[in-house]
Protein backbone atom coordinates (compact mmCIF):
# COMPACT_ATOMS: atom_id res chain seq x y z
CA UNK A 1 0.00 0.00 0.00
CA UNK A 2 3.09 2.34 0.56
CA UNK A 3 2.41 5.52 -1.50
CA UNK A 4 3.24 9.12 -0.41
CA UNK A 5 2.07 12.79 -0.17
CA UNK A 6 4.55 15.39 0.04
CA UNK A 7 4.10 18.57 2.06
CA UNK A 8 6.38 20.89 0.06
CA UNK A 9 7.56 24.17 1.93
CA UNK A 10 9.31 26.44 -0.38
CA UNK A 11 10.50 29.29 1.61
CA UNK A 12 12.26 26.43 4.04
CA UNK A 13 13.55 24.20 1.22
CA UNK A 14 11.79 20.85 2.42
CA UNK A 15 9.89 18.35 0.91
CA UNK A 16 8.42 16.57 3.66
CA UNK A 17 6.67 12.95 3.02
CA UNK A 18 3.58 11.48 4.66
CA UNK A 19 3.99 7.88 3.96
CA UNK A 20 1.27 5.30 4.30
CA UNK A 21 2.20 2.02 5.41
CA UNK A 22 -0.38 -0.86 5.42
CA UNK A 23 1.30 -3.03 8.47
CA UNK A 24 3.27 -1.50 11.32
CA UNK A 25 6.24 -4.07 11.17
CA UNK A 26 7.07 -2.20 8.05
CA UNK A 27 7.37 1.37 10.23
CA UNK A 28 10.98 0.02 11.55
CA UNK A 29 12.63 0.19 7.87
CA UNK A 30 11.62 3.81 7.43
CA UNK A 31 13.23 4.81 11.11
CA UNK A 32 16.52 2.45 10.14
CA UNK A 33 17.04 4.86 6.83
CA UNK A 34 17.97 7.59 9.14
CA UNK A 35 21.81 8.17 10.37
CA UNK A 36 21.37 9.54 13.96
CA UNK A 37 23.80 9.07 17.36
CA UNK A 38 20.64 7.50 19.11
CA UNK A 39 16.97 6.90 18.70
CA UNK A 40 15.11 8.10 21.00
CA UNK A 41 10.90 6.79 20.99
CA UNK A 42 8.25 8.99 23.09
CA UNK A 43 5.24 7.74 23.63
CA UNK A 44 2.17 7.21 26.51
CA UNK A 45 1.92 4.56 28.71
CA UNK A 46 -1.24 2.99 27.04
CA UNK A 47 -0.07 3.28 23.36
CA UNK A 48 2.78 1.41 24.82
CA UNK A 49 0.53 -1.22 26.63
CA UNK A 50 -1.28 -1.57 23.09
CA UNK A 51 1.95 -1.71 21.22
CA UNK A 52 4.95 -2.97 23.17
CA UNK A 53 5.94 -5.33 21.01
CA UNK A 54 5.81 -3.13 17.70
CA UNK A 55 7.70 -0.44 20.00
CA UNK A 56 10.24 -2.90 21.70
CA UNK A 57 11.57 -3.92 17.90
CA UNK A 58 12.11 -0.65 16.79
CA UNK A 59 15.81 -0.66 18.45
CA UNK A 60 15.73 2.67 19.91
CA UNK A 61 18.59 3.74 22.48
CA UNK A 62 15.92 5.43 24.53
CA UNK A 63 12.14 4.94 25.11
CA UNK A 64 10.41 7.61 27.43
CA UNK A 65 6.70 6.80 28.61
CA UNK A 66 4.19 10.23 28.95
CA UNK A 67 1.48 9.42 31.60
CA UNK A 68 -2.08 9.64 28.70
CA UNK A 69 -4.11 12.24 29.33
CA UNK A 70 -3.92 16.26 28.19
CA UNK A 71 -2.59 16.69 32.03
CA UNK A 72 1.31 15.78 29.93
CA UNK A 73 1.19 18.99 27.65
CA UNK A 74 2.31 20.96 31.13
CA UNK A 75 5.35 22.51 31.71
CA UNK A 76 6.19 20.17 34.59
CA UNK A 77 5.83 17.38 31.99
CA UNK A 78 8.00 18.89 29.25
CA UNK A 79 10.41 19.83 31.80
CA UNK A 80 10.65 16.33 33.22
CA UNK A 81 11.50 15.06 29.74
CA UNK A 82 13.87 17.53 29.35
CA UNK A 83 15.77 16.55 32.15
CA UNK A 84 15.36 12.67 30.97
CA UNK A 85 17.19 13.30 27.61
CA UNK A 86 19.78 15.77 29.49
CA UNK A 87 20.20 12.88 32.28
CA UNK A 88 21.78 10.25 29.57
CA UNK A 89 23.68 13.61 27.78
CA UNK A 90 21.49 12.62 24.54
CA UNK A 91 23.05 15.21 21.90
CA UNK A 92 21.60 16.27 19.00
CA UNK A 93 22.33 14.15 16.50
CA UNK A 94 19.17 11.89 17.96
CA UNK A 95 16.21 11.22 15.78
CA UNK A 96 12.90 12.02 18.25
CA UNK A 97 9.76 9.53 17.24
CA UNK A 98 6.85 10.72 18.32
CA UNK A 99 4.34 7.73 18.59
CA UNK A 100 0.96 8.64 19.91
CA UNK A 101 -2.12 10.98 19.25
CA UNK A 102 -2.32 14.87 19.11
CA UNK A 103 -0.87 15.08 23.05
CA UNK A 104 2.22 13.01 22.37
CA UNK A 105 2.93 14.72 18.73
CA UNK A 106 2.25 18.27 20.38
CA UNK A 107 4.52 18.21 23.45
CA UNK A 108 7.28 16.21 21.64
CA UNK A 109 7.23 18.42 18.47
CA UNK A 110 8.02 20.85 21.46
CA UNK A 111 10.50 19.36 22.75
CA UNK A 112 12.35 18.31 19.76
CA UNK A 113 12.44 21.71 18.42
CA UNK A 114 13.82 23.48 21.73
CA UNK A 115 16.08 20.72 22.92
CA UNK A 116 19.82 21.79 21.94
CA UNK A 117 18.28 23.97 19.40
CA UNK A 118 16.67 21.69 17.99
CA UNK A 119 16.73 17.68 17.06
CA UNK A 120 15.24 15.75 14.15
CA UNK A 121 11.62 14.62 14.60
CA UNK A 122 9.09 11.84 13.25
CA UNK A 123 5.97 11.97 13.43
CA UNK A 124 4.21 8.03 13.71
CA UNK A 125 0.10 8.84 14.83
CA UNK A 126 -1.97 6.33 16.39
CA UNK A 127 -5.50 8.59 16.35
CA UNK A 128 -7.72 9.24 13.71
CA UNK A 129 -7.27 13.07 14.60
CA UNK A 130 -3.44 13.04 15.06
CA UNK A 131 -3.34 11.35 11.25
CA UNK A 132 -5.99 13.81 9.88
CA UNK A 133 -4.49 17.12 11.60
CA UNK A 134 -2.27 17.42 14.28
CA UNK A 135 0.74 15.53 13.00
CA UNK A 136 0.29 17.75 9.87
CA UNK A 137 1.85 21.27 10.01
CA UNK A 138 4.43 21.60 12.13
CA UNK A 139 2.32 22.97 15.36
CA UNK A 140 3.97 22.19 18.62
CA UNK A 141 3.05 23.21 21.81
CA UNK A 142 2.21 22.84 25.54
CA UNK A 143 -0.65 24.12 27.90
CA UNK A 144 -0.29 26.73 30.52
CA UNK A 145 -2.58 27.53 33.36
CA UNK A 146 -6.11 26.40 31.80
CA UNK A 147 -5.02 27.93 28.47
CA UNK A 148 -4.50 25.41 25.45
CA UNK A 149 -1.44 25.55 23.13
CA UNK A 150 -0.07 28.88 24.67
CA UNK A 151 3.11 27.95 24.46
CA UNK A 152 4.79 26.48 21.54
CA UNK A 153 6.99 26.50 18.36
CA UNK A 154 6.54 25.99 14.34
CA UNK A 155 9.22 22.91 13.91
CA UNK A 156 8.18 20.55 10.95
CA UNK A 157 9.60 16.78 11.02
CA UNK A 158 11.40 14.58 8.85
CA UNK A 159 8.73 12.74 8.00
CA UNK A 160 5.20 11.42 9.17
CA UNK A 161 4.34 7.49 9.12
CA UNK A 162 0.93 7.09 8.58
CA UNK A 163 -0.30 3.88 9.61
CA UNK A 164 -4.44 2.51 9.46
CA UNK A 165 -3.48 -0.45 11.44
CA UNK A 166 -3.50 1.67 14.60
CA UNK A 167 -7.16 2.61 14.18
CA UNK A 168 -8.09 -1.21 15.15
CA UNK A 169 -7.41 -0.30 19.03
CA UNK A 170 -9.38 2.71 19.19
CA UNK A 171 -12.18 3.65 21.11
CA UNK A 172 -15.37 4.85 19.71
CA UNK A 173 -15.03 8.01 21.32
CA UNK A 174 -11.57 8.72 19.17
CA UNK A 175 -12.79 7.41 16.05
CA UNK A 176 -15.74 10.41 16.54
CA UNK A 177 -13.14 12.85 17.44
CA UNK A 178 -11.33 12.35 14.73
CA UNK A 179 -14.29 12.29 12.56
CA UNK A 180 -15.42 15.87 13.71
CA UNK A 181 -11.32 17.16 12.39
CA UNK A 182 -12.72 14.74 9.04
CA UNK A 183 -16.01 17.01 8.99
CA UNK A 184 -14.70 20.53 9.59
CA UNK A 185 -12.63 19.91 6.47
CA UNK A 186 -15.70 19.25 4.21
CA UNK A 187 -17.52 22.61 6.10
CA UNK A 188 -14.40 24.55 5.28
CA UNK A 189 -12.42 23.11 2.23
CA UNK A 190 -13.76 19.78 0.50
CA UNK A 191 -17.44 19.86 0.27
CA UNK A 192 -17.10 16.21 -1.04
CA UNK A 193 -16.39 14.95 2.38
CA UNK A 194 -20.30 16.09 3.13
CA UNK A 195 -21.47 13.54 0.86
CA UNK A 196 -21.04 11.19 3.16
CA UNK A 197 -23.02 12.89 5.90
CA UNK A 198 -25.65 9.83 6.09
CA UNK A 199 -22.51 7.40 6.87
CA UNK A 200 -21.37 10.04 9.34
CA UNK A 201 -24.37 10.05 11.19
CA UNK A 202 -25.36 6.24 11.62
CA UNK A 203 -22.16 4.68 12.82
CA UNK A 204 -18.93 5.94 12.92
CA UNK A 205 -17.66 2.91 13.47
CA UNK A 206 -18.91 1.52 10.27
CA UNK A 207 -17.08 3.79 8.22
CA UNK A 208 -13.44 2.75 9.42
CA UNK A 209 -14.57 -1.33 8.91
CA UNK A 210 -14.10 -0.21 4.79
CA UNK A 211 -10.55 -0.21 4.57
CA UNK A 212 -10.93 1.76 1.48
CA UNK A 213 -12.69 4.31 2.00
CA UNK A 214 -11.24 4.88 5.11
CA UNK A 215 -7.85 5.93 3.16
CA UNK A 216 -9.90 7.66 1.24
CA UNK A 217 -11.84 10.12 4.03
CA UNK A 218 -7.73 10.16 5.79
CA UNK A 219 -6.16 10.93 2.30
CA UNK A 220 -8.84 13.93 1.61
CA UNK A 221 -8.38 15.06 5.05
CA UNK A 222 -4.54 15.40 4.40
CA UNK A 223 -4.55 17.04 1.35
CA UNK A 224 -6.85 19.60 2.22
CA UNK A 225 -4.10 20.43 5.37
CA UNK A 226 -1.19 20.31 2.74
CA UNK A 227 -2.71 22.73 1.12
CA UNK A 228 -3.47 24.91 3.48
CA UNK A 229 0.15 24.74 5.07
CA UNK A 230 2.29 24.94 1.87
CA UNK A 231 0.66 28.28 1.15
CA UNK A 232 0.73 29.90 5.20
CA UNK A 233 2.92 27.69 7.13
CA UNK A 234 2.97 30.16 10.13
CA UNK A 235 -0.43 31.02 9.71
CA UNK A 236 -0.37 33.99 9.22
CA UNK A 237 -4.27 34.43 7.84
CA UNK A 238 -5.09 31.87 5.56
CA UNK A 239 -4.09 28.82 7.94
CA UNK A 240 -6.61 30.32 10.39
CA UNK A 241 -9.44 28.42 8.27
CA UNK A 242 -8.09 25.06 9.87
CA UNK A 243 -9.84 26.80 13.34
CA UNK A 244 -13.20 26.47 12.45
CA UNK A 245 -14.67 25.06 15.33
CA UNK A 246 -11.85 25.58 17.73
CA UNK A 247 -12.34 29.27 19.32
CA UNK A 248 -15.50 28.14 21.20
CA UNK A 249 -14.17 23.88 20.82
CA UNK A 250 -10.68 24.75 22.86
CA UNK A 251 -13.30 27.10 25.18
CA UNK A 252 -15.64 24.56 26.23
CA UNK A 253 -12.83 22.26 26.32
CA UNK A 254 -11.06 24.18 28.94
CA UNK A 255 -14.29 25.31 30.80
CA UNK A 256 -15.28 21.39 31.27
CA UNK A 257 -11.80 20.16 31.75
CA UNK A 258 -11.45 17.83 28.88
CA UNK A 259 -14.67 15.90 29.56
CA UNK A 260 -14.59 14.80 25.97
CA UNK A 261 -11.75 14.07 23.48
CA UNK A 262 -11.06 16.98 21.69
CA UNK A 263 -12.60 16.76 18.25
CA UNK A 264 -16.17 15.76 20.19
CA UNK A 265 -15.43 19.73 21.55
CA UNK A 266 -14.18 20.83 17.79
CA UNK A 267 -18.01 19.10 16.59
CA UNK A 268 -19.79 21.36 19.94
CA UNK A 269 -17.88 23.92 18.81
CA UNK A 270 -18.95 24.55 14.73
CA UNK A 271 -22.35 23.88 16.10
CA UNK A 272 -21.72 27.20 18.14
CA UNK A 273 -20.05 28.78 15.47
CA UNK A 274 -22.64 28.00 12.74
CA UNK A 275 -25.10 29.55 14.87
CA UNK A 276 -22.76 32.87 15.20
CA UNK A 277 -22.24 32.50 11.11
CA UNK A 278 -26.22 32.23 10.65
CA UNK A 279 -26.83 35.32 13.06
CA UNK A 280 -24.17 37.37 10.81
CA UNK A 281 -24.39 35.97 7.44
CA UNK A 282 -27.31 33.76 7.23
CA UNK A 283 -25.63 30.64 7.09
CA UNK A 284 -28.34 28.02 6.36
CA UNK A 285 -28.67 25.59 9.87
CA UNK A 286 -29.60 22.43 8.00
CA UNK A 287 -26.28 22.09 8.24
CA UNK A 288 -26.27 22.51 11.83
CA UNK A 289 -29.12 19.85 12.36
CA UNK A 290 -26.63 17.41 10.82
CA UNK A 291 -23.93 18.28 13.64
CA UNK A 292 -26.50 17.73 16.17
CA UNK A 293 -27.78 14.28 15.02
CA UNK A 294 -24.44 13.17 15.12
CA UNK A 295 -24.05 13.97 18.57
CA UNK A 296 -27.48 12.63 19.90
CA UNK A 297 -26.73 9.49 17.60
CA UNK A 298 -22.96 8.76 19.88
CA UNK A 299 -24.92 10.07 23.47
CA UNK A 300 -22.34 13.49 23.65
CA UNK A 301 -24.15 15.76 25.96
CA UNK A 302 -22.66 18.43 27.73
CA UNK A 303 -22.81 17.33 31.34
CA UNK A 304 -23.74 20.80 32.87
CA UNK A 305 -24.89 24.23 31.83
CA UNK A 306 -21.60 26.59 30.95
CA UNK A 307 -21.13 30.05 32.39
CA UNK A 308 -21.41 32.01 28.85
CA UNK A 309 -19.62 34.83 30.41
CA UNK A 310 -16.34 32.31 31.59
CA UNK A 311 -16.70 30.92 27.82
CA UNK A 312 -16.00 34.29 26.35
CA UNK A 313 -13.45 35.49 28.87
CA UNK A 314 -11.38 32.23 28.15
CA UNK A 315 -12.31 32.95 24.14
CA UNK A 316 -9.84 35.86 24.85
CA UNK A 317 -7.14 34.11 25.27
CA UNK A 318 -6.97 32.29 21.82
CA UNK A 319 -3.90 33.01 19.64
CA UNK A 320 -6.01 34.13 16.41
CA UNK A 321 -6.72 37.35 19.01
CA UNK A 322 -5.40 40.21 18.04
CA UNK A 323 -5.43 43.11 20.67
CA UNK A 324 -7.45 41.22 23.02
CA UNK A 325 -10.60 41.37 19.87
CA UNK A 326 -12.16 37.84 19.10
CA UNK A 327 -11.39 36.61 16.14
CA UNK A 328 -12.82 33.92 14.63
CA UNK A 329 -13.51 31.74 11.44
CA UNK A 330 -17.04 31.93 10.33
CA UNK A 331 -19.03 30.85 6.83
CA UNK A 332 -21.02 32.63 4.58
CA UNK A 333 -21.92 29.15 3.20
CA UNK A 334 -20.43 25.47 2.63
CA UNK A 335 -16.72 26.27 1.77
CA UNK A 336 -17.42 29.60 1.88
CA UNK A 337 -15.46 31.22 5.04
CA UNK A 338 -14.85 34.38 6.40
CA UNK A 339 -11.02 34.82 8.35
CA UNK A 340 -10.47 37.22 11.24
CA UNK A 341 -14.22 38.13 11.76
CA UNK A 342 -14.11 40.03 14.96
CA UNK A 343 -16.97 39.29 17.06
CA UNK A 344 -18.80 41.48 20.04
CA UNK A 345 -19.74 40.16 23.07
CA UNK A 346 -23.23 40.60 22.57
CA UNK A 347 -23.64 38.83 19.45
CA UNK A 348 -21.62 35.92 21.41
CA UNK A 349 -23.60 36.12 24.34
CA UNK A 350 -26.76 35.89 22.04
CA UNK A 351 -25.09 32.75 19.85
CA UNK A 352 -23.93 31.03 22.97
CA UNK A 353 -27.17 31.39 24.67
CA UNK A 354 -28.90 29.66 21.52
CA UNK A 355 -26.56 26.97 21.42
CA UNK A 356 -26.81 25.92 24.66
CA UNK A 357 -30.59 25.69 24.67
CA UNK A 358 -29.77 23.28 21.78
CA UNK A 359 -27.05 20.68 23.21
CA UNK A 360 -28.99 21.31 26.67
CA UNK A 361 -32.87 20.37 25.58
Amino acid sequence: MEDRIYLNLKREEKNIPIVFVERIEKIGEYLASFNCSNLVIFTDKLVYKLYKDFIDSLQHSYLYLFDEGEESKSIESYLKAIDYLLDRNVDRRALFVAIGGGVVGDVVGFIASTYKRGVRLIHIPTTLLSMVDSSIGGKTGINYKLYKNQIGTFYQPEMIIICPQFLGTLPKSEVLSGIGEIIKYGFTLDRSILDMKDRFENDVFEIFQDKILAMQLIKKSINCKVKVVERDEKESLLREVLNFGHTVGHALETYYNYYFSHGIFVILGMAAEMILSNILFNFDLSNLDFLIRILEKNSIKLPQRFEKSQIISIMKYDKKNINASIRMVLLKDVCDYVLGYEVNEDILYEALDRFEKIVLS
